[in-house]
């Protein structure tokens, strides 16, 4: 793994590496120009004035040169020969005066030209170098910016807006191995937390929705069932023809109902998500559990003119089912299917293998195509004259159909009308 660290150690030694080459370069050149500017510059310049006893005066220059012998500390100086007089030519007598009127480098006998460049090459060898050290640190930190921060800061800021704004549609994408890499990663991890957190819960509000809208949806079912017995019943006396075999019956399906109505209003009471329902189940009786289930939509069936007829050819015999499940779910089948029938409606039963098969089919327009392509996502159906509408208890019935260890299929019939088969499990879980 790269890290910054070493990076920046990497970027850093190369900068002091290259101020290092460049100012020794520099400094190379600016002793060579000046050893070609100033080819004698161990050597310095005495002007010395002597008086002599006659008073004439005489002015030299001399040149002394000055060497050190390796392996001592003491200085030799060698007086050059060769000087300039001024005034008269005299010889050296005894009794004359001898004073220095001053003493030059070699640099002070340069032109003003050359003395300047000469000044200039001394201060380039201390300029440039600390020159060479800001332009370095400078272009280190630039490069070190552009090429490790300044993407990753680009993208992680990018990022924080799109959070900002609720915007969890996006990626955060930078191919790094160093620190900041790892960190756009963490951060990209995050983002599908958020992401999945935020679905999740959206889906939860849904299933919150769905719920509210089926606990109308499912009470309206019993409560037809009633107001139908009790629309019944109420006919049957104004006509003359009520029996009291008829009115206890009347009376132990109504009781049936509204049993049915407070298991309903205090599982939902108790209910957090739709798919989590528990599965009760208990051996009941058969044919007898298909009858009872078919009575309760008879007379319901009856009043829209629509004939329920049941073809069954279920042997005496025991399943193990969730008795108020199954009569949720028929209930969600047949009220769709009383809403588009037009003269009858059919219930086939049917036994598998482990799988009782209940197969509802009606004479109406069908469902859409678009329908039935959907599967699992919102079940739409088209009502006839009356526009669209939810197919809610289609949908809830299929999400208790998987809770009961079946499905739920639809389809048309080649004739026209529609069909939806039951399946539920009747064994008991292991």
């Amino acid at each position: 793994m790269e890290s910054l660290r070493k990076s920046f150690i990497g970027a850093v030694s190369c900068a002091v590496a290259g101020m290092i080459v460049l100012s020794a370069a520099t400094i190379w050149l600016c002793l060579a120009f000046q050893s070609w500017l100033l080819p004698d510059s161990d050597e310095i310049y005495i002007t010395v004035k002597t008086i002599f006893a006659d008073g004439t005066s005489l002015e030299a220059v001399h040149r002394i040169t000055l060497d050190r012998e390796e392996g001592t500390e003491q200085e030799n100086y060698h007086i050059v020969p060769g000087f300039t007089v001024e005034g008269k030519d005299a010889q050296i007598k005894e009794g004359r005066i001898d004073s220095v009127e001053k003493i030059e480098n070699s640099v002070d006998q340069l032109s003003p030209k050359r003395k300047l460049a000469y000044r200039f090459s001394q201060g380039a060898m201390v300029g440039f170098p600390l020159l060479y050290s800001i332009l370095g640190i400078l272009l280190c930190a630039i490069w070190f910016y552009r090429k490790k921060l300044a993407v990753p800061i680009r993208v992680l800021s990018d990022a924080s807006a799109h959070i900002a704004r609720k915007d969890l549609d996006f990626a955060v994408e930078y191919d790094s191995r160093d620190e900041l890499g790892d960190l756009c990663r963490s951060f990209e991890q995050m983002r599908q937390t958020l992401y999945e957190n935020n679905r999740e819960l959206w889906n939860m509000l849904e299933e919150r929705k769905l719920l509210h809208a089926s606990v109308a949806h499912d009470l309206r079912n019993p409560i037809a069932v009633i107001e139908g017995y009790a629309e019944h019943l109420l006919l049957s006396m104004e006509a003359g023809s009520l029996t009291d075999r008829k009115l206890r019956k009347t009376a132990v399906n109504l009781q049936r109902a509204a049993k049915r109505l407070s298991c309903y209003t205090e599982s939902i009471r108790h209910l957090d998500k739709l798919e989590e329902i528990e599965i009760h189940r208990r051996t009941e009786s058969l044919p007898e559990l298909l009858t009872e289930l078919i009575d309760d939509f008879s007379v319901m069936a009856g009043q829209k003119g629509i004939t329920l007829k049941r073809q069954s050819s279920l042997p005496q015999g025991e399943v193990v089912v969730d008795r108020q499940i199954l009569f949720r779910i028929f209930e969600n089948i047949i009220v769709n299917a009383l809403r588009y029938a037009r003269k009858e409606i059919q219930v086939d039963f049917t036994l598998e293998p482990g799988k009782l098969s209940v197969i509802v089919t009606d004479d109406g327009v069908g469902f859409d195509r678009e329908i039935l392509k959907q599967r699992d996502v919102k079940l739409l159906l088209r009502g006839s004259g009356s526009g669209e509408h939810i197919g809610m208890g289609l949908r809830i019935s299929r999400i208790l159909c998987k809770r009961h260890d079946g499905e739920l299929r639809l389809a048309n019939l080649p004739q026209g009308g529609a069909s939806v088969t039951i399946v539920i499990g009747i064994d008991a879980p292991a």
